[in-house]
């Protein structure tokens, strides 16, 4: 590449803490930008107050106006972000109407589809100066398209894991106990509660309180809440089962855990769902129907009681989880679809 390609980055947070890997781009000869969020009280207060009334990201996308006048192409983290680029690229104020404006979407698809038609079509509107809209899963393209997206503007990518992060574990060091981990809004802890019930089962469980507010858990069951990140990636690479059950999202709501249990060896447990079987199949993961109780407790037992299967499918989802599934990976398909448009010269 003769130069770097400068992308102007617009997150709620800092790219600087790498959302999604996002410094991968770096090794693809991007320079990204980004201006930083408020940090004086006064301002923080002025941009919440403002930023709630009109529903709107202004704050950050209005103070990288400068910064976008100098970047070949715009990326939204996550859908949110784009809706002011989105709206002055729509009206055709510069310099966000010329310059191309990516998003990363995750949520929009499966909101989308709960809502009547008229309804998905005025949301569908906000976005139309989005010239791409990346998912993680390919059913979603359907979804946005029936809303009003264009044809041809949404593409999906594999989401990606950090391989230098979650690493291996020789199997025999992890202890035999069930973990489950996540907080995202598609966890179903009530079958996993209800699937373990009465059984010898030992789960340790990792999720905000929210996630189980109403839900009775067994005296089999030992409640963390929520952990530090290394924390995290010692429950997932100590455990040889890692359940994840999840309702039927649009998006492959589970896959960060997922990926991350799975790239260290663990036995998955998982919902087998559209969206997340694009990730993981009955070679590499044991998946149960969505809502089935007696389905999870037999994969569980079925799980617990026979050690060769869970470090078959350990062995089997690290290997391909590994080879399919990096954050690398993942922005170098990025990256393609941007090359695809001759957004970036070769």
């Amino acid at each position: 590449m003769p130069h770097h390609t400068r992308c102007l980055v617009l997150t709620g947070g800092s790219a600087a803490d790498g959302p999604y890997g996002i410094d991968k781009l770096g090794t693809l000869g991007y320079e990204l930008v980004e201006v930083k969020p408020a940090s004086h009280r006064l301002h923080r207060k002025m941009r919440d107050v403002i930023e709630h009334r009109t529903g709107l990201p202004l704050d950050k996308t209005l103070r990288s106006v400068p910064r976008a006048r100098n970047s070949d192409l715009v990326l939204a983290f996550l859908e949110r972000e784009a809706l002011t680029a989105a709206a002055l690229a729509r009206r055709g104020v510069p310099p966000y109407a010329n310059r191309p404006l990516a998003m990363i979407c995750c949520w929009l698809a499966d909101e989308l589809r709960e809502m009547p038609a008229e309804s998905r079509r005025r949301v569908a509107a906000r976005y139309q100066g989005v010239d791409l809209t990346i998912v993680f899963s390919e059913n979603q393209i359907d979804i946005l398209v029936d809303a009003g997206f264009s044809e041809g503007s949404v593409e999906a990518v594999p989401f990606g894991f950090a391989d230098e992060t979650f690493t291996p574990q020789p199997f025999d060091s992890r202890t035999p106990s069930i973990t489950a981990v996540g907080f995202d809004r598609g966890r179903d802890y009530a079958i996993l509660m209800e699937a373990v019930r009465g059984t010898n089962l030992r789960v340790d469980l990792y999720c905000k309180p929210q996630n189980i507010a109403g839900i009775p858990l067994p005296d089999n069951v030992e409640f963390h809440g929520v952990v530090p990140f290394d924390r995290y990636r010692q429950a997932i690479s100590s455990a040889q089962i890692i359940a994840v059950p999840t309702r039927e999202m649009a998006y492959p709501s589970g896959q960060t855990v997922a990926l991350e249990a799975g790239a260290t060896g663990a036995c998955l447990v998982l919902t087998r769902t559209p969206a997340l079987s694009e990730y993981f199949t009955d070679d590499t993961a044991l998946l149960c129907d969505p809502g089935d109780v007696q389905y999870w407790r037999e994969a569980l037992m079925r799980a617990a009681e026979d050690s060769e299967l869970r470090e078959g499918l350990g062995a089997a989802a690290a290997r391909d989880i590994r080879s399919r599934f990096t954050y690398t990976q993942m922005w170098k398909r990025i990256d393609d679809l941007f090359r695809d448009r001759s957004w970036i010269s070769s």
